[in-house]
């Protein structure tokens, strides 16, 4: 699947899951499980990938696999692979995150827009709250 996924992993940034944001594909490039809670929680621990994103986001660029005991289930990226343009980890210096689950607060219509990197995430330190979606 080199190159040819068309959503980015929430780890590493390439494009290469099929089925779009938090529908559980694993990335074959760090092993990350996009799931859609740790997506839009990325400091809650467990979930299908047991370690916090924030925390995967860093191990990888570190080592090149979210989790050392993935390893194994990785593979390197090729030239043929693509990291999604503007793709960044997550700062928490800047990206406002949602810190644990609010029943009052809707899951966006789009998954997408829980990807912080792209121009309409709308929780940005400063810059306000932005209705779901």
């Amino acid at each position: 699947m080199s190159g040819a996924g068309r959503w980015p992993c929430p780890c590493c940034g390439y494009l290469v899951l099929e089925d779009g944001p938090g529908m559980y594909e694993i990335c074959p490039i760090c092993f990350w499980e996009d799931d859609r809670a740790q997506l839009r929680w990325p400091l809650m621990a467990g979930g299908a990938n047991r370690v916090r994103l924030v925390d995967a986001q860093r191990h990888y660029a570190d080592h090149g696999v979210c989790r050392e005991e993935d390893r194994p289930h990785v593979r390197p990226a090729t030239d043929a692979d693509r990291r999604e343009p503007g793709f960044r980890h997550i700062d928490l210096l800047i990206d406002d995150i949602e810190l644990a689950p609010d029943p009052r607060v809707p899951w966006p219509a789009d998954l997408a827009g829980l990807y912080w990197w792209r121009p309409g995430f709308g929780r940005r330190r400063g810059e306000g709250l932005s209705p779901a979606g």
